[in-house]
């Protein structure tokens, strides 16, 4: 009899470790922190030194960022954010955004022309675009985003194969989108009847690529190029 008991109370008490090990395991799945990214383009031609980002008051990178520099996927707890982009001669750009756990957000910085108004000269405020996000079509797509002064943006894209350089166009702060075929191949993008190109790249996976052109100091057009794996549109 004293060994059925035995038996019955060492089955409950493994029944009962089990038990919480798989209470301990959910919570702490449940625990697990959620993380959303964010990706700072730069963009802001205008003012002097680097570009700051500052998010909830936290200074992401005190060296700053160069005009045309992009950042990594900048992990976020999910969540609402302020976001806070300044450089030195030029008004900051704030805006608050809502993280999104496993997302990664593409956030373009530029500079924008104020007219002079009452007491205020002429200066230039920083914008912020955020590129709304789908998933990518399948195949490769090019597209070309423009943040430059100039009302439109003539380019050609040239690809692996083809005779010729395909013309085209882009409106500031829209973007067009390009069908790059099912299969990688190099391809280069120019400013239209300039021989150099602004931005040359080979696809190596399906997805997205991305060029910005934008304004550096003097004026002229350039271009910065990232990867991404879902299609993204101005937003």
């Amino acid at each position: 009899m004293k060994t059925t008991f035995n038996r019955r109370t060492a089955l409950l008490a493994l029944a009962s470790l089990a038990l919480c090990g798989t209470v301990h395991a959910q919570k702490k799945e449940k625990e697990q922190p959620k993380v959303g990214f964010l990706r700072l383009i730069n963009s802001v031609g205008q003012g002097t030194g680097n570009t700051k980002l500052t998010i909830d008051g936290e200074d992401m990178f005190p060296k700053g960022y160069k005009l045309g520099q992009r950042t990594g996927g900048i992990g976020l707890p999910a969540g609402s954010k302020k976001i806070t982009v300044s450089k030195e001669g030029v008004v900051e750009g704030t805006t608050t955004l809502s993280v999104e756990d496993g997302e990664t957000m593409n956030m373009v910085a530029f500079a924008e022309r104020v007219p002079a108004k009452d007491d205020k000269p002429e200066h230039f405020e920083i914008k912020l675009m955020l590129l709304k996000q789908r998933d990518v079509e399948k195949g490769y797509r090019l597209t070309v985003l423009s943040v430059s002064e100039q009302l439109e943006t003539l380019f050609e894209v040239k690809r692996e194969g083809a005779k010729e350089k395909a013309p085209n166009s882009v409106k500031r702060l829209m973007t067009t989108s390009i069908d790059l075929g099912s299969h990688a191949g190099d391809v280069g993008v120019f400013l239209r009847d300039q021989p150099e190109s602004l931005a040359f790249f080979r696809p190596d996976s399906p997805g997205n690529y991305v060029v910005v052109f934008y304004d550096d100091p003097e004026g002229k057009v350039k271009a910065l190029f990232f990867y991404d794996p879902k299609f993204v549109i101005a937003g």
